[in-house]
């Protein structure tokens, strides 16, 4: 037997290494008073462990579950019209589809080469995902308030311990760059960031329609945006950071209703580049900021003559690997403009991170260079509140495209 494993450690990954193991052994593990029940396994699992290997047939069921997408007009729908039995319908819906969510992550960890699987961050985040899922799947309908109480407890908990992933995951990757395909590792990274911003935002927008219940106060992750106060306020926090070139904003106002971070987000890190490009090359020239927007999308564009990027460089931006970083100094990360100490590190992630931002509900990030002259941002955010979460599909493989406004 362990010659069989032995052969097994050249192709499986790590977690498929001890499932097999613990198939092998089968026997033994039937003959343990307690091993098939579900409820002696304790929620604490780490990858180190075969044990939860025990449970995949559990996993299998809920990764052979499809999620069920949901739109900004159908999240928007319970705040606009709440009432207590819309909360408790929230609350299963979130119950129910989390541990789905997090199923298919798991089984993707279960996917990568042996080498990485065994990296320390990657395994952290793996348990975290294998505890998060043990956790949610046990929790029973929720049929009352004190029930949806508990649960929100629950859910900020995982929000709270899950702020490490970003810089665990991130880091883990950039140190397996020579172990992994870079294109493989870069569609394992957009997809676990989608999902991230995915479940993160239906537990957000959860626990902020029962403050809104309980406190009789409009709490919600969407906010009637403004697209030039957006800039403006961007283009502030940037200014916290650098002696910054003039920011001058162009074309009309809209308003909109949107997830207001997420744009932030990315509005900043295209801003705090360009102001970091241009202070290097041409201190005293403007950046530009334009807006526009047509019956279903809002558009932004953010142009500086930072000097542009070469075609090395410029064919890598979006990936996660082999790219500067300093992942190691910051040890949780939300994703936010607002998180001034850690936006003042280059971290190596702002730019695809952006795009998945702006690709979760549909919109895209492009961007156009031009080598010793400047670089164009181009930045499309959907209004209408129609289009589903992006959460399966790899990012399309149109990045690189102009946008025409």
């Amino acid at each position: 037997m362990a010659s069989r494993i032995k052969t097994l450690r050249v192709t499986a990954s790590p977690f498929e290494i001890a499932k097999r193991k613990a198939h092998f052994s089968t026997e033994a593990v039937a003959s343990t008073p307690g091993a098939h029940n579900s409820s002696a396994l304790s929620p604490a699992l780490d990858a180190q462990s075969n044990l939860h290997f025990y449970h995949n047939k559990t996993l299998d069921d809920y990764v052979n579950r499809r999620p069920t997408p949901i739109t900004l007009r159908q999240l928007m729908f319970y705040e606009r019209h709440l009432k207590p039995d819309r909360l408790l319908k929230s609350a299963n819906y979130v119950r129910q589809e989390l541990p789905i969510r997090i199923s298919h992550r798991i089984r993707e960890f279960q996917k990568l080469p042996f080498i990485v699987g065994t990296n320390p961050h990657v395994q952290h985040v793996y348990d975290l995902y294998w505890r998060a899922f043990e956790y949610l799947r046990r929790v029973p309908p929720i049929e009352t308030m004190e029930d949806n109480q508990r649960f929100c407890q629950t859910l900020a908990e995982n929000l709270e311990a899950h702020l490490v992933v970003i810089p665990r995951l991130a880091l883990g990757m950039s140190e397996c760059g020579q172990h992994m395909d870079l294109d493989a590792m870069d569609r394992f990274m957009n997809a676990s960031l989608r999902s991230r911003i995915s479940r993160r935002t239906l537990a957000e927008q959860h626990l902020a329609l029962t403050r809104q219940h309980h406190e009789d106060v409009v709490s919600s992750v969407f906010r009637r945006c403004s697209a030039r106060s957006l800039v403006q306020q961007c283009a502030t926090l940037v200014r916290a950071h650098h002696e910054t070139p003039e920011i001058s904003i162009h074309g009309d106002d809209i308003s909109f209703t949107y997830i207001h971070d997420h744009i932030q987000y990315i509005l900043y890190q295209l801003l705090s580049n360009a102001m970091r490009h241009t202070l290097s090359t041409h201190a005293k020239a403007p950046i530009h900021v334009t807006i526009a927007s047509n019956a279903t999308d809002v558009y932004f564009r953010v142009s500086d003559r930072g000097g542009g990027m070469p075609a090395p460089i410029f064919s890598r931006i979006w990936s996660y690997g082999q790219r500067p970083h300093n992942l190691s100094s910051v040890s949780q990360l939300a994703a936010r403009a607002t998180e001034h100490d850690h936006l003042q590190i280059q971290l190596g992630i702002g730019l695809p991170m952006s795009r998945v931002y702006a690709e979760y509900l549909g919109g895209n990030l492009s961007l156009i260079t031009m080598d010793g002259y400047g670089t164009d941002a181009y930045v499309r955010i959907p209004i209408l509140g129609t289009q589903n979460e992006n959460i399966d599909v790899d990012s399309p493989a149109t990045s690189h495209s102009r946008i025409v406004v």
